[in-house]
């Protein structure tokens, strides 16, 4: 395969290749041997170690004799005297041994100055030429000496192959975010190679930073001033240049409006500094306004430069206090506070003291009230003081009284006048009402709960004024819950002394409950007067007597005895039956016997029944008023069938009969006796 061999470093190649790989040397331009064949004869380069010799292989011969060289046959190169190897400078190190960074160049460079405006929002750039005189490929750098760290430097791709030239963009930048000062600078910058940074090209670029921003402006500390009788005053002006990049020397002025003020600026003339602000202490004397009054005047600090001028404004406020006269004569009032209650006067003293001066002095003396609810009454309105004297006058206050139970103040003020001046002393007047004695009283009614079986009772009611400042004079109620007692009282209207308690007894009358049960109603005892009411509660408990079971145990028990008595009456007259006849007869179908039988069985069963009543006494009288009722159909029934067929008086049963109805009613009344209440 064909080859291709470096001149600069004998480095071999491959045919295609258009860089040398060991030295990046550019075989465009010849910078290596053409491609040889394989049947190529090398070249063999001897080492130097006297005069330079090349010897090269003789070209196979047929004969003895020398024969000139084929066209197709290279002729053998033969260095010049004195002259190392092919390719190799006499003296110098052999091009095969050269790094790429000892084969660098100094870049040519032009031009050699430039000037490049840059603002803090639009970078500036400039164009250089570069070429690249070494002999491989080589990446300028551009590059700035000691930069300031507001400034970016950049520029376009400077890679050049040997002995290329083209033209770069060089652009400066301002750092975003960094304040850039307006200036001019000198940039020291550098071309290098970037293979060996020593070989570099100088270039100078002067950058200018133009100016920009608005006009700085003024702010005053504070910016309003209040002078109490005072003169003089002071105040800061700050020269803010934050928004400018460039610095400003102001001339500073103060007027104001009347041209009265006299102002001093320290300094007069300030440097304020790019993106920075400068402080200016202004003190100025204004004069003051007449006594009792008051002037405002506004100060405008101007600040002028090359630009024109700037301003701001600051406002004076300045107050003297009027002239106080001395006064001839003093007034006070005693006491000055004053406290009434249930009443609406009180009464003090107005004093006015002259000794301050040593002549007499003619004064009226009246009375001020801004609400309008208070007269006065001065044992002297008009009098003289004497000189070097106090003189004492008595007066009263009269006002309406508040709301009962409230108080209220009234303030007022004493006016003495000489006919020139007045001099005023002021007081207050605390009256208070007392409350009604019925908003403070008590009413109790004793006992609390009063349980009775009577229908007739008393209570006791204390009407209760301890707590009250005046008499109380009430008038007593009673009522009960039910609407159905009558009440009475020992006696219905009393008054009370302040501090005291006074009893009367409340009597009433009220209908007893129903036998055998209880009721309680609630009582309301009622005080009241003009202005109000007060109540008292008590229960009135009744409780009523049952007389149904006794009477219900006294019936059961007469009608019982009266019942046995009934059936055994005819036994006990004599009229004896023979049972054992009647019997027989009976069982025969003998109607006589059927009947005096029967009469006999229904006597006994009413005796039999007058015990089962006698045991009903326990129960809720139902079994009473059977057995009652069963014992009178009986008897009934008995003397019917003695009626029906008569037989002779020695065989009469039911002469009882009627004894056995009365025991049988009164047995059915108990027994309804017995019968429990309906509850309500």
């Amino acid at each position: 395969m064909a080859e291709r061999i470096c001149d600069v470093c004998g480095a071999v190649n491959p045919a295609t290749a258009e860089f040398c790989r060991v030295c990046d040397t550019y075989f465009g331009w010849d910078g290596g041997q053409p491609p040889t064949g394989p049947t190529s004869a090398p070249t063999t380069t001897a080492p130097v170690t006297g005069p330079a010799t090349t010897t090269t292989a003789p070209a196979p011969t047929t004969s003895t004799a020398t024969t000139a060289p084929s066209p197709t046959t290279p002729a053998p190169a033969t260095p010049a005297a004195g002259t190392g190897p092919v390719g190799v400078a006499s003296g110098s190190t052999p091009a095969a041994e050269l790094r790429p960074e000892e084969r660098a160049a100094v870049p040519v460079v032009s031009p050699e100055q430039a000037a490049v405006v840059v603002t803090k929002d639009t970078p500036g750039t400039f164009t250089l030429s570069l070429k690249n005189v070494s002999p491989v490929v080589d990446g300028m750098v551009v590059h700035a000496l000691a930069p300031p760290s507001w400034l970016v430097v950049t520029h376009d791709d400077a890679n050049l192959m040997p002995g290329e030239a083209r033209t770069v963009t060089v652009t400066l930048a301002a750092r975003a975010g960094e304040p850039v000062v307006a200036q001019n600078l000198d940039l020291p910058m550098l071309v290098r190679s970037s293979l060996d940074p020593t070989k570099a090209a100088p270039v100078a670029v002067r950058v200018t930073v133009p100016p920009y921003g608005p006009p700085p402006t003024l702010t005053t500390r504070p910016h309003l001033l209040q002078l109490d009788d005072a003169t003089d005053g002071a105040f800061t002006v700050t020269v803010d240049n934050r928004a400018s990049n460039h610095p400003r020397h102001y001339a500073l002025t103060v007027q104001d409006d009347e041209d009265v003020v006299r102002a001093d600026v320290v300094p007069p003339a300030v440097d304020v500094p790019a993106l920075g602000t400068a402080d200016v202490r202004v003190r100025f004397s204004a004069p003051a306004p007449d006594p009792g009054r008051e002037a405002t005047r506004r100060l405008t600090l101007s600040a002028s430069d090359d630009d024109g001028p700037v301003s701001t404004s600051v406002t004076v406020v300045q107050r003297t206090a009027a002239e106080e006269e001395p006064e001839p004569f003093t007034v006070r009032l005693e006491p000055s506070h004053l406290h009434v209650v249930g009443t609406e006067t009180g009464a003090f003293d107005v004093i006015v003291d002259n000794r301050a001066e040593d002549d007499g002095l003619a004064v009226d003396v009246t009375g001020r009230d801004p609400q309008r609810l208070v007269a006065f009454s001065f044992g002297h309105d008009r009098f003289v003081v004497p000189g070097g004297r106090a003189t004492r006058v008595h007066a009263l206050l009269r006002t309406s009284a508040p709301a009962p139970g409230t108080s209220a103040s009234r303030p007022f003020s004493v006016v003495v006048s000489d006919g020139r001046r007045e001099v005023e002393a002021t007081g207050v007047l605390d009256v208070s009402a007392p409350a009604d004695p019925i908003t403070t009283a008590r009413l109790q009614v004793s006992p609390a709960t009063l349980s009775t079986e009577a229908r007739r009772g008393a209570f006791a009611v204390d009407v209760d004024n301890r707590a009250g400042t005046s008499p109380l004079t009430v008038r007593l109620a009673a009522r009960d819950e039910l609407g159905q007692a009558r009440f009475t009282f020992s006696q219905d209207q009393l008054t009370v002394a302040p501090g005291q308690v006074a009893r009367v007894q409340l009597s009433f009358d009220a209908p007893l409950p129903d036998g055998g049960t209880q009721r309680s109603r609630a009582v309301t005892v009622v005080a009241s007067d003009a202005a109000g009411s007060v109540e008292g509660a008590a229960t009135l408990t009744q409780t009523a007597r049952d007389w149904r079971p006794v009477a219900k145990r006294w019936l059961v028990w007469l009608g019982a005895l009266a019942m046995i008595a009934g059936a055994l009456l005819p036994w006990l007259d004599g009229q004896v039956v023979d049972l054992e006849l009647v019997v027989t007869e009976a069982s025969t179908g003998n109607e006589v016997a059927i009947s005096i039988a029967a009469a006999v069985a229904a006597t006994l069963l009413v005796a039999l029944l007058a015990l089962i009543m006698l045991l009903g006494l326990t129960g809720t009288g139902k079994q009473i008023r059977r057995s009652a009722i069963l014992a009178a159909l009986l008897g009934i029934g008995a003397l019917v069938a003695q009626l029906q067929f008569p037989v002779d008086d020695a065989f009469v049963v039911t002469n009882g009969v009627p004894l056995i109805l009365v025991g049988a009613v009164l047995g059915f009344i108990g027994g309804v006796f017995a019968r429990p209440r309906a509850r309500s």
